[in-house]
């Protein structure tokens, strides 16, 4: 009975090696930096604004390295306005109510620069309500459009809407 249970150690020794030479699942190496929008809900709401009053909602853009100082150079992105994305939203409401696109005139997106030696770019964006119409409810999709080539702009996390809501 040793010399069976011996038998099948050494074939179970020699035969199982063979997996250390496989190719890895994943190529950790080929993986680029992500670039995205890090809020924890894709909705940023300020309720009960009265035409006139100024809202400012917080706007970051991150890059996705472990230490600031991985981050070698000054990265440029894009931010525009996905109005596709007003639909969507929308359509997930149901009855609750719809939103309209804020007009471009009472916000501007800043230009963003998340510069060397930082893996985070903050600024505050600025709305106006002058000429909004109270009880309705406004929407800014605010995505991604564009990031250096070498960088991935995030899927999950590539979008978000910041909401008005009239009072």
């Amino acid at each position: 009975m040793k010399k069976y249970f011996f038998i099948a150690a050494l074939l179970c020794m020699f035969t199982m090696t063979s997996c250390l030479k496989d190719d890895p699942l994943f190529d950790w190496s080929a993986m680029k930096s992500v670039i995205e929008l890090p809020y924890l809900q894709h909705n940023v709401r300020v309720s009960k604004v009265s035409p006139g009053e100024e809202v400012s909602f917080d706007l970051y853009v991150n890059y996705t390295v472990p230490y600031a100082s991985d981050n070698k150079e000054d990265i440029k992105v894009t931010l525009g306005i996905d109005e596709d994305l007003l639909d969507s939203y929308n359509a997930s409401l149901g009855s609750s109510g719809t939103y309209e696109i804020l007009p471009a005139a009472n916000y501007s997106l800043p230009d963003v620069l998340i510069k060397k030696g930082e893996r985070l770019f903050s600024t505050k964006l600025n709305v106006k309500t002058d000429g909004l119409d109270a009880g309705k409810k406004y929407i800014i999709p605010v995505v991604i459009e564009s990031v250096p080539d070498g960088y991935t702009k995030s899927g999950n996390f590539g979008y978000v809407h910041f909401r008005v809501d009239m009072e």
